[in-house]
């Protein structure tokens, strides 16, 4: 891959997916400790890191490219607890096998919009790493890495503050809410309520920053999960259904067709013939 400029490539260490403990914090002696390249992504809860001289804030859609000897120093907010997946890295310049530590990465604090993108690309790096499929893994790395960099790159001014900034946070944490437990999300009239909104200007705002109005959002999320409930566990299609929050098996169905082009029972048959 090239990033900054300059071909590299990556190979993979520590990686995982977490929801932080009530209390937990880094100290600069963690930052001082880093071995390797350690990417971020906040997920869900709100919190604070200091990278030298600059301080930002953490919340859903946060991507931090952490260095190694730099200090860091992170804090979370007590009364919502961060969710990080994480990705140790090293990288090599072609044909060398020593870490290229003077990399300077071509972002080290951003905010992404394409949180489903990122959080599934992350996710399946950390099953493939699981499975030992480390090739696989550290391509998708790869491409993740740049794509970020390629986002940055077109966005390239200060993030926004005040008001703005504000509004962005908390449709982030309602996109986060609905990610995290599609089955149980409230009417959209509900969230926009919890959030301090009325429901067009709620509606309005999310579309702005997710790209995606809150129904369709909803529906995706839905579906998504039910993709994995299919794969991966032996709940029958009503009880995927029943669990997602779908008024009946039908919708269920219908909805699940519009989106994939197959019924729940297709789409499962077709995995277990592989």
């Amino acid at each position: 891959m090239k990033l900054s400029g300059q071909s590299c490539s990556v190979v993979l260490g520590e990686v995982g997916r977490v929801r932080c403990e009530p209390g937990w914090h880094l100290g600069p002696d963690w930052g001082r400790g880093l071995r390797d390249q350690d990417l971020w992504y906040v997920w869900a809860g709100r919190g604070r890191i200091r990278a030298g001289q600059t301080e930002r804030v953490l919340g859903p859609g946060s991507c931090v490219w952490l260095r190694p000897g730099q200090p860091y120093e992170v804090e979370q907010d007590p009364a919502a607890l961060l969710g990080v997946n994480f990705i140790h890295f090293t990288l090599r310049k072609p044909g060398q096998n020593l870490a290229w530590s003077a990399f300077v990465p071509p972002f080290e604090i951003m905010r992404t919009r394409q949180l489903d993108l990122v959080d599934g690309l992350m996710r399946r790096v950390i099953e493939l790493r699981a499975e030992a499929a480390t090739g696989v893994a550290a391509a998708l790395l790869e491409a993740l890495l740049m794509e970020l960099a390629r986002e940055q790159a077109a966005a390239p001014g200060p993030d926004e503050s005040g008001l703005g900034q504000h509004h962005r946070e908390v449709m982030l944490q309602v996109a986060a809410q609905i990610r995290e437990s599609p089955g149980r999300v409230p009417p959209i009239a509900a969230l926009a309520r919890q959030a301090g909104y009325s429901v067009d200007h709620f509606s309005r705002l999310f579309l702005q920053i997710t790209r995606a109005r809150p129904q369709a959002y909803v529906i995706q999320a839905r579906i998504g999960r039910a993709r994995e409930l299919l794969a991966e566990s032996d709940l029958t299609v009503g009880q995927i259904a029943e669990a997602l929050g779908f008024r009946d098996i039908f919708f269920f169905s219908r909805q699940f067709r519009q989106k994939t082009g197959q019924t729940p029972s297709e789409f499962r048959r077709g995995l277990r013939r592989i």
